[in-house]
């Protein structure tokens, strides 16, 4: 089986990206009815769970599953197309912030899976707020990386405001995670405890011999 080939016959695709903020604001930037455009399409209608609405490219969206800042799925229909796809937002919580993760599924072949691949990593990685390094997408195999300390590669950018407070809160109030160095600087020594002396074993007095009369 071909890469992102499913049972079905379909294709699926996933990107995901991490950045250096807070889940409202990448449900802001991503899974509210303006953020659309930038990985499926303009749409300018509120989105309500089980409602479908119309884009302006002729697409039919149809929202199966929204919960705000978590989550969005949206199955999507086009006269054109040959099978109805469905797409997916999800963000998760990472080391430092979030990762917005994009999931389609239905493609009809192996062309439309590397468009929708090449078109989300543009889309994420020229989002303001990308803390990564730049990936080029190729026909030849997986993205492509480039390696870290590249001379010229962007900065990540400002925590969002409050979100280090937080973290640092978090980690005095539960202590360093197990396992890192810090944590072993940390460890407090464990105390020793006495043990009690043994007892000393009554020694019986010899008794002195009678005296003979």
């Amino acid at each position: 089986m071909s890469t992102g080939r499913t049972a079905d016959g379909g294709y699926q695709a996933g990107v995901r990206r991490s950045y250096a903020v807070g889940s409202e604001m990448a449900w802001a930037a991503w899974g509210e009815e303006a953020g659309l455009v930038r990985w499926v399409g303009a749409c300018s209608q509120p989105l309500t769970q089980g409602e479908q609405v119309s884009l302006p490219d002729g697409t039919r969206l149809k929202v199966v599953r929204r919960v705000p800042p978590q989550q969005l799925r949206l199955r999507l229909e086009r006269d054109e197309w040959p099978r109805a796809r469905t797409v997916q937002l999800r963000v998760l919580p990472s080391v430092h912030g979030v990762t917005v993760a994009l999931h389609a599924e239905g493609l009809p072949d192996a062309e439309a899976r590397e468009e929708t691949l090449a078109r989300w990593t543009r889309a994420l990685e020229s989002w303001d707020a990308f803390s990564g390094r730049a990936v080029t997408v190729n026909r030849e195999g997986p993205p492509k990386r480039e390696p870290a300390g590249k001379k010229g590669a962007r900065k990540p950018p400002a925590l969002e405001a409050g979100l280090a407070k937080k973290g640092a809160a978090e980690l005095k109030k539960h202590g360093p995670a197990r396992g890192t160095k810090k944590a072993a600087a940390t460890k407090q020594p464990r105390v020793a405890k006495k043990q009690a002396a043994p007892a000393k074993k009554a020694v019986a007095k010899k008794k002195a011999p009678a005296r003979r009369r």
